[in-house]
């Protein structure tokens, strides 16, 4: 069977009572996730297209950045209770339409629409579902339409880069589980937020681990096969240092949906931090192939390899991991992630002068950020400039991803072992 490919563009919002863009990118979220039930599909992910609108693309010139076949692409307009959803599936190459449909709706009805549009679209493009109950976006969720909407509002922030957009987001995800406490989806993605927020940008307090211990376990208990309320289980356990518990968590994500790239990629990071790099490397790959346009997992998995001592692979996977961040900067030139990431493989490659370039570059648009620091300094360690590597890790040390595992297993910053600074961080992670 040959492989299909897909990208699902957020609905557009059409002139009304209403803007709708918000609910359009939630929307298009939960399609993508309900789509990696279907076999021989590859689908963009939403950090690729929600760059799009609909109203003002052309279908061809999407479909060729995101490398693509086929688009999902449509409109939605909120008119006082009525919700009018227009969504076509083209195939850009061919100029076909492969399935186009308008539906009227409401916001209790919104998800039921939803649905039919997921049997449509699959139909339409003639690859069979793996389990055709997961093919729905109602797992885990809640029939209250003003839960719904703010779960959704919640997704639009959590997407955005920045701390602001994890405290609205997690904001929104509050007041959905006002209104229905039994919402896994909600509970997961709060603790999500309490989570990524720990690891990025302020891990002074337990309340961010205790927060996102317990809305994972809330979501867990709603929704026990639902495959992201244990992959949200599982991050709680990574931030609070669970190891194992983590890695069972995880391991039951993916029992319950082995397409789950979240799943891979964060047990990935958790056996690194452990130094058990065979196990990561490994899961480091399988999340490659569900997202193979990813550009961390191959710049992550270029260090595992690295310490391995799996030389020639590392050199080819930060080639590849390289020109992935390249093809995503296009679309989001200001996503400080993709650039630190690069900066290490470009070292390994011999592109010090480019490297150095990024690096500047990531710390302006942000430079405060822990993230940022944490992984500049892997660039500088690596050419040579120790004193500024020690700099920004001095920085990063109040995020919660400055670990002692990471630091201890991370090959780029080999070179400072030994040095007085780094033994001196490296206790008081420790102490801490």
């Amino acid at each position: 069977m040959s492989t299909r490919s897909i990208a699902v563009l957020p609905l557009a919002s059409r002139a009304g009572t209403d803007d709708e863009s918000w609910r359009g990118q939630g929307i298009a979220d939960e399609i993508i996730h309900a789509l990696s039930w279907a076999e021989a599909l590859r689908v963009a992910p939403l950090s690729s297209s929600m760059r799009f609108a609909a109203e003002d693309t052309d279908p061809a010139a999407v479909a060729n950045r995101l490398k693509v076949e086929t688009l999902l692409l449509g409109e939605i307009q909120r008119d006082d209770s009525r919700l009018t959803v227009q969504a076509r599936l083209v195939e850009p190459a061919s100029g076909k339409t492969l399935w186009a449909s308008e539906y009227s709706t409401n916001t209790s009805t919104l998800q039921d629409t939803v649905d039919d549009l997921l049997a449509q679209v699959v139909q339409a493009l003639g690859v069979p579902v793996r389990d055709p109950a997961q093919l729905s976006v109602q797992n885990g969720s809640t029939r209250n339409p003003q839960a719904y909407e703010s779960y959704l509002r919640g997704l639009n922030f959590y997407f955005r880069y920045a701390a602001k957009n994890l405290k609205l987001a997690q904001q929104m995800f509050e007041q959905a589980l006002k209104a229905d406490s039994g919402f896994a989806r909600a509970w997961a993605k709060l603790a999500e937020c309490h989570a990524k927020y720990f690891m990025y940008y302020d891990s002074t307090g337990r309340e961010h681990i205790d927060f996102a211990l317990a809305a994972s376990k809330r979501a867990v208990d709603l929704a026990p096969k639902f495959s992201r309320s244990w992959t949200a289980r599982g991050v709680a356990h990574l931030i609070n240092r669970d190891f194992p518990a983590a890695e069972e968590a995880f391991s039951r994500a993916v029992a319950l949906n082995p397409f789950q790239f979240d799943a891979y990629y964060q047990h990935a990071r958790t056996c690194f931090q452990q130094g058990n790099l065979q196990k990561a490397a490994e899961l480091f790959e399988k999340a490659a192939v569900f997202q193979p346009e990813d550009y961390q997992t191959p710049l992550l998995l270029r260090q595992v390899y690295l310490s391995l001592g799996r030389v020639e692979e590392a050199q080819a996977t930060a080639r590849r991991g390289i020109a992935n961040a390249q093809q995503h900067l296009e679309l989001n030139s200001k996503d400080a992630r993709a650039i630190y990431l690069a900066c290490g493989s470009m070292i390994q490659l011999g592109m010090y002068q480019q490297a150095m370039q990024w690096s500047e570059r990531a710390l302006a648009i942000d430079p405060d950020d822990p993230m940022i620091n944490y992984n500049v300094a892997c660039c500088y360690a690596q050419a040579g400039e120790p004193e500024k590597a020690l700099d920004c890790l001095e920085r990063a040390r109040g995020s919660g991803i400055l670990s002692t595992g990471w630091l201890k297993n991370d090959s780029d910053l080999f070179s400072l072992h030994d040095l007085p600074r780094f033994k001196a961080l490296l206790a008081e992670l420790r102490e801490a």
